[in-house]
């Protein structure tokens, strides 16, 4: 009588064991067949924001319009709107505008406050614009009009471009900075 019970409890064991195993390989294997965006649509999926406004602390954003990447910035703050249409940075680690899926522009500034639906963005507080031939545009409050793909100031900035220094009371440039439209008084230093 004990060996029968014996026996039925390590059958049972194995037959547990047996079933577990079984699960386990069988959700590993499904896992391992979702594609990496299959498994980030399976995830956001289940993501649910009820009550924002959202903080995020430290964090990456992507800046995607029609299929491709405009702008990626990277913050020690993230908040988003209540209406889910803003989004504010704080305490900027690294910002890129692209062109052609390659970055164009480096920026810093303390605080940008992005439009998720026009992707356009203001920039403020120790803004410094960088792009690949070495110009820069600098000033306390600047505007990245994606449409236009411009940038736009209507405060004081700084500019130096093509070895010249300009000091101008605000600024309309395309993105490569070579077509400039200087507003208000301007101080032009070049070097000849």
């Amino acid at each position: 009588m004990k060996n029968k019970k014996l026996i039925s409890l390590i059958l049972l064991i194995g037959i547990i064991i047996t079933i577990a195993v079984f699960y386990n390989n069988k959700n590993s294997t499904l896992e391992n067949e979702l594609s990496s965006e299959e498994a980030i649509d399976q995830v956001q999926d289940n993501v649910i924001v009820d009550e924002p406004p959202v903080r995020i602390m430290e964090g990456q954003v992507l800046g995607i319009k029609n299929e491709i990447r405009e702008w990626l910035i990277e913050a020690e703050s993230i908040s988003i709107a209540e209406d889910r249409e803003s989004t504010l940075f704080k305490n900027i680690k690294q910002m890129v505008i692209y062109k052609d899926e390659e970055p164009h522009l480096t920026i810093s500034a303390d605080e940008v406050l992005a439009n998720m639906q026009t992707k356009d963005m203001e920039l403020s507080g120790n803004v410094v614009i960088s792009n690949q031939e070495g110009n820069s545009l600098k000033g306390q409050k600047i505007y990245w009009h994606s449409e236009e793909q411009s940038l736009s100031s209507d405060s004081e900035i700084e500019l130096y471009v093509d070895d010249n220094y300009i000091i101008a009371g605000g600024i309309y440039s395309n993105m490569e900075m070579t077509e400039i439209e200087l507003i208000g008084r301007a101080t032009v230093t070049m070097k000849l």
